[in-house]
């Protein structure tokens, strides 16, 4: 048997415990020798030739408290190496590590168990990482994709809807790259578990799925698209932490977007049909950093927009929801007071949830004095952004109105 990982060899009494080798992928395995014994066979990709261990009575101990994080070490008595093993098959790992114990201890493999040839081990080669495909007679058509593949760029290749499903099965990939093509949909029920970079520039798209998981995703463009709003399966990525939504057709930006995506650092919006910003972007306390707004037709003038003050039974007991965090679904709750809760935003003077009734004015605020650098492209573009914030009463929002040098209620 043989396992594909990333490995790192460390002599003991050479470093002391410490070392500055880097892991590189490589294979083990095991394979009989000459006199019939099981030995471990350890090769780097790097490397031409493998290195062979003895393994019967020469094991020291097996660390395996991260196997199911795909890591573990075998020690080995001599020579007195360290060979840490990492990003490896849970399941192939755990099969090699009860093989070894077995081999060290001289008793039989399972039938299941064959050797692996050192000459094949040898001649094996590296496993292609990156693939980058600038023109549409490059496409793979035929061939497929390496099932090896960390970083896969597909770039002015014409590539059209429906996307070849084959990209999204690869499941080392961490970068993908599908910008400059004619793509208006992306498939449904996608699921890149390795995925932490996706750009999807200079395309059709016009809308995102509906079931997109990708648990580590950190880096979504899909800027210069035909996109109109933000959809919902991209807030519910909460590990983004650059968005590029630029040169789409957005016209408003969802209140509970930082609440939902926490992580958020680099924002940007920039070019399309934007007129205010919520007021959760320009509060404090958030990750957000970096904010580009620029080209889009802003509001220039002060006005209230909403003044809705009628307490109901039904706002007191969305907010006993929101404040208690009593779960809910659409089983227990109507489907409209359940779009309520997903997109409530809080008062800008007293932080009570605002949900059906409020006052909401829209007032230039600077967003530097938060922390939060601005990006304009004309020289005299103002860095004052109109703010929509919203209070829950009308003490609030007559606190809101003097703030803004507003004709009091």
């Amino acid at each position: 048997m043989k396992l594909d990982c990333k490995i790192k060899i460390q002599n003991r009494q050479r470093t002391n415990g410490l070392s500055t080798l880097k892991s590189a992928k490589g294979v083990i395995g095991l394979a009989k020798s000459n006199n019939d014994e099981w030995v471990l066979i350890v090769r780097l990709f790097k490397d031409t030739n493998a290195t062979q261990y003895k393994l019967r009575e020469n094991v020291q101990s097996l660390l395996h408290k991260c196997i199911n994080n795909g890591m573990a070490t075998i020690q080995i008595k001599v020579p007195s190496h360290d060979i840490q093993l990492s990003e490896a098959n849970v399941e192939s790992l755990k099969t090699l590590l009860s093989s070894i114990r077995l081999a060290s201890t001289g008793n039989n493999l399972p039938s299941s168990i064959k050797s692996t040839s050192i000459n094949i081990v040898e001649k094996l080669q590296r496993p292609i990482l990156q693939l980058i495909i600038n023109q549409a007679i490059d496409y793979p058509t035929l061939k497929g994709f390496p099932s090896t593949l960390e970083k896969l760029i597909i770039n002015s290749s014409h590539l059209r809807t429906p996307v070849d499903r084959r990209i999204f099965t690869l499941k080392n990939l961490h970068t993908l790259d599908l910008s400059d093509n004619n793509i208006t949909e992306l498939p449904s029920n996608m699921e890149m578990n390795h995925l932490h970079t996706l750009i999807i520039r200079s395309n059709q798209l016009k809308s995102f799925p509906n079931t997109f998981k990708c648990p580590i995703l950190k880096n979504l463009d899909l800027s210069q698209n035909q996109l109109e709003k933000i959809d919902l399966t991209i807030l519910n990525l909460n590990t983004l932490e650059r968005l590029n939504l630029s040169s789409n057709k957005i016209k408003f930006i969802p209140r509970q977007i930082l609440r939902l995506l926490s992580q958020l650092q680099v924002f940007n919006i920039a070019s399309n049909l934007i007129r205010f910003i919520p007021n959760c972007l320009a509060s404090s306390g958030t990750r957000l950093h970096t904010f580009h707004y620029a080209e889009n037709p802003l509001i220039t003038e002060k006005s209230i927009t909403c003044r809705r003050f009628n307490i109901t039974l039904v706002e007191l007991g969305l907010r006993a929801v929101i404040k208690y965090r009593i779960p809910y679904d659409f089983k227990t709750l109507p489907r409209t007071l359940c779009f309520l809760l997903d997109e409530y935003e809080i008062c800008a003077h007293c932080a009570l949830p605002c949900l059906t009734n409020f006052g909401e004015i829209i007032v230039p605020k600077q967003l530097s004095a938060i922390g939060v650098t601005v990006h304009v492209t004309a020289a005299n573009q103002s860095f004052s952004i109109p703010v929509q914030e919203r209070y829950c009463s009308i003490k609030c929002f007559n606190y809101g109105l003097k703030r803004a040098g507003m004709i009091q209620m």
